[in-house]
């Protein structure tokens, strides 16, 4: 059971947002004994949703759900006497004032405008559970850049971030627009319906760079409109576009055409080969080697393009590999490697992919919702 709590929404921004609310005096401690607890206050918090729903424009639609488990006759009065006190926004429940806090903070840190609008407070009652929902678009929370969204600096203050952490039994989950696809995510969270969640915890902590989010519509440029995250591509929970299963069959169908083609030049028996002319008698000749023993009709790496090195590794580990394998086998430095994989992510030549602090490189419509250790 959650500890009880009597400023719900506000208690609840003072531990997520401590850095928002560090100003709000505290009163003295009463010399008196404390009065009995009403009724309201005796309500026990079970868990708290911060959504967020992103559009193409960077706006987002927050809404803050704090759920309560009612037991009993007592406890849902108490509760829609809450509600109501809580709808009215007369009252220390109106948590609105921090959120605002947080939004100024972000906009002098980022340099962007941006407002809390179309506010809405409401509660709801529903088989033994009572819920305070508070509502807004947040606009300019994410920065836009050509097809891309990103989060990162949209929780940054000038002293810091204003959300430094989530306590157990909160949750941040963020959905992106129909057709928009996941690109970086960070530590600690996770896909659940296609929405990307992090579940708070005694040790969820969040610094500067930790939440740097970012989705990418340049996968999908028919997408239009807003949704709940469902078909956003390859990393999600419990289905894989159909689309992306066709591109990975074409794929491989021709992979495995080229390896069939070729597989006599790239794999030539041991002393070379024979095989038989029209009448049967006619032995090839052997195949040639050079002074290291290879092959000399295989491909020599040094005549080929920084790109078409990386896209040969890539072909020949399955279609996907780690940064810091391609590091390895090229012998490149990490700064090389980085720089020419993010220029052909943005050519579309590969998709990287943050898995926390690696990335993943595969072929654009690579199958990576099942990634190998």
């Amino acid at each position: 059971m959650a500890p009880r709590v009597s400023a719900v929404l506000l208690a609840l921004l003072f531990v997520a947002f401590p850095a928002a609310s560090a100003a709000t005096p505290v009163a003295a401690a009463p010399s008196e004994p404390a009065a009995q607890p009403t009724a309201a206050q005796e309500l026990a918090s079970e868990n708290t949703t911060f959504q967020v729903q992103l559009h193409p424009d960077g706006d987002a639609r927050w809404r803050v759900v704090e759920r309560f488990d009612l037991t009993d006759e007592n406890d849902t009065r108490a509760f829609e006497r809450l509600g109501e006190t809580f709808v009215a926004g007369n009252t220390e429940e109106n948590a609105l004032v921090e959120f605002q806090t947080a939004s100024d903070g972000a906009a002098s840190a980022t340099g962007r405008d941006m407002e809390l609008r179309d506010i809405n407070r409401e509660y709801v009652v529903d088989d033994g559970q009572g819920r305070l929902v508070l509502s807004f678009n947040w606009t300019n929370f994410a920065a836009v850049s050509g097809s891309q969204l990103r989060l990162e600096d949209a929780f940054y203050t000038q002293s810091g971030t204003w959300l430094t952490n989530l306590a157990a039994g909160q949750s941040l989950v963020i959905s992106p627009p129909q057709g928009y696809v996941l690109t970086n995510s960070p530590q600690n969270s996770y896909i659940d319906n296609g929405d990307l969640r992090i579940d708070g915890s005694p040790t969820t902590r969040f610094e500067r760079g930790d939440l740097d989010i970012v989705y990418d519509g340049g996968r999908n440029p028919n997408s239009t409109g807003t949704g709940t995250g469902t078909d956003q591509g390859p990393i999600q929970d419990g289905g894989f576009p159909l689309w992306g299963g066709l591109g990975i069959l074409l794929v491989l169908g021709v992979v495995a055409a080229l390896l069939y083609m070729n597989e006599s030049d790239e794999f030539p028996a041991v002393g070379g080969s024979t095989t038989d002319s029209d009448d049967g008698d006619t032995p090839s000749a052997p195949a040639s080697t050079t002074a290291g023993g290879e092959s000399a009709d295989e491909i020599d790496v040094e005549l080929l393009s920084d790109e078409e090195r990386v896209e040969r590794l890539l072909t020949q580990n399955g279609g996907r590999m780690k940064q810091a394998r391609i590091v390895k086998e090229t012998g490149w430095s990490n700064a090389k490697v980085s720089q020419l994989l993010s220029s052909m992510d943005e050519d579309d030549r590969i998709d990287k992919l943050r898995i926390g602090r690696e990335n993943l490189i595969s072929f654009p419509d690579e199958d990576v919702t099942e990634i190998e250790d």
